[in-house]
């Protein structure tokens, strides 16, 4: 693996534009259309709307058919990710962010309590009802109705939902926090939290709330990563989010990547949070999700820039069953033949485009002879 400690290559650090200049958009032309160029800058969201081709494309070309690539990027039929992937996902994002992008963490978001948390406060209805039991009220009602009760008693007994009410006025903001409580009340979300996720309430929040155990994930991710010899010399003295436009001169197609971090070396780093950093099932993983095609486009679009990247190392941190991380390079091999893959499904691309025909596992759908 190459050393992060070499001699900058500044010739390409020149050509690095901010993606805003006065509230102007500088990666757009005059026409509305898509400049090349190396931006700082540009929002997540607004990344994926460019009107170029992205590895994730790419990918899905190289390891399944041209017609799984319609289905996933150009059909309108979606499929919604199930909740335990929603939530892997947030702690994934999370941990991403506290690395690549850790200023004003603090400030886009707060941490919910979990019951652990409070072991004196009151939970469940059954410990209300007792509680107003004891101090002879009447214990009929909802929850609701039962906290309010105690609270007017003793305003110092601690009662979970209380204190999640208090914290979200406190970080989210009132506003947000009065339209939440509208929505349950009109059923459009069957607790506080779950209407404070909803998409027209999160825009509403001064800081956006997180599970506390996704909290404690995306924490540890932190922790762990920090705490390796040589991760952290990756990530530093460069760009987190840099995003590269370049046109293919074979294909004329324009292109579009991400790199999580590059640094002024242009030494690429894509931070992988992962079951396991395991070197075999990474090996696994990285041959499943195709990691061998992103490295191989990454650099490939980045040398279109100019950008001299070499290196495109993969950081990848276990968190579930371990807190271990690990740094990863696809092999010169492997590289070689991704590159020859990569560049093939960019013609495949550019052809189906052209016909408008994407084909699945036989491109004249001949008859296919299986034995077994």
């Amino acid at each position: 693996m190459a050393s992060a400690n070499a001699k900058p290559q500044t010739s390409w650090l020149d050509n690095i534009q901010p993606a805003y200049i006065d509230g102007v958009i500088n990666f757009l032309n005059e026409d509305g259309d898509l400049k090349e160029g190396i931006y700082t800058d540009i929002e997540n969201e607004v990344y994926h709307k460019l009107e170029a081709y992205s590895s994730s494309l790419i990918k899905v070309i190289s390891k399944d058919t041209p017609a799984h690539a319609y289905r996933q990027f150009f059909s309108d039929i979606e499929r919604k990710r199930s909740i335990a992937q929603t939530r892997t996902f947030d702690t994934g994002t999370l941990g991403h962010e506290l690395i690549l992008e850790p200023d004003g963490f603090l400030q886009r978001y707060f941490r919910l309590p979990l019951a652990v948390d409070c072991e004196n406060a009151l939970i469940t209805g059954q410990q209300l009802s007792q509680k107003c039991k004891s101090l002879n009220l009447v214990v009929s009602g909802t929850k609701a109705q039962m906290t309010k009760r105690l609270l007017k008693a003793d305003p110092s007994i601690e009662i979970f939902d209380n204190i999640i009410e208090k914290l979200v006025i406190k970080e989210a903001g009132f506003l947000a926090y009065e339209q939440a409580c509208s929505d349950v009340k009109n059923k459009k979300a069957t607790s506080l939290i779950k209407a404070l996720h909803l998409p027209h309430i999160l825009k509403l929040c001064k800081k956006k709330p997180v599970d506390g155990l996704v909290w404690n994930d995306a924490m540890r991710i932190l922790e762990t990563f920090s705490k390796h010899a040589r991760a952290p010399r990756f990530i530093n003295n460069g760009y987190a989010e840099l995003t590269v436009i370049a046109r293919c001169p074979n294909t004329g197609l324009l292109l579009k990547c991400r790199f999580d971090y590059i640094n002024k070396l242009a030494i690429a780093s894509d931070v992988k949070t992962t079951r396991s950093a395991c070197p075999s099932k990474f090996a696994n993983q990285s041959k499943d999700l195709a990691y061998d095609i992103q490295a191989s486009f990454y650099k490939y679009v980045a040398n279109l820039a100019n950008i001299p990247v070499t290196l495109f190392a993969f950081i990848s941190i276990e968190y579930i069953e371990a807190d271990i991380c690990e740094i990863f390079e696809i092999s010169k091999k492997r590289q070689t033949f991704a590159n020859d893959t990569m560049k093939n499904a960019l013609d495949v691309l550019a052809e189906c485009i052209e016909s408008d025909l994407w084909y699945g596992y036989t491109k004249f759908d001949e008859i296919i002879v299986i034995d077994f």
